[in-house]
């Protein structure tokens, strides 16, 4: 984490601030963490995901969490998907999302 690149996801200085996410990659690229950080919970919010930055595209990682591997390209431009009390998704190992929750994500490579 010292020595990663950061990468600031969501500023909580633009908009309404309710959001933050950052992520700390590697130099090497083969592991990562992400934090995502909500303030205040919202009504019917529909579905989230928060697109990720400087992993190798062709690379499958595992993420902490997921019982799936994802590919770099699929995080970074489709997204990992966000957990919150309204869309009924079921994401292993995420809690629902309330007000001043957060959720981290430790990312590998396969």
């Amino acid at each position: 984490m010292q020595n990663g690149i950061f990468y600031r996801l969501q500023n909580p200085f633009v908009g309404d601030g309710n959001e933050t996410s950052w992520m700390v990659v590697s130099q090497d690229q083969k592991q990562a963490i992400v934090g995502h950080y909500q303030v205040l919970s919202r009504p019917n919010p529909g579905f989230s995901r928060l697109l990720l930055k400087g992993l190798k595209s062709d690379t499958e990682y595992i993420v902490s969490g997921l019982s799936s591997t994802h590919y770099g390209d699929n995080l970074m431009y489709a997204g990992l998907p966000l957990k919150n009390e309204h869309t009924g998704i079921e994401i292993p190992g995420v809690e629902e999302s309330v007000e001043f929750s957060s959720q981290v994500f430790v990312i590998k490579e396969k």
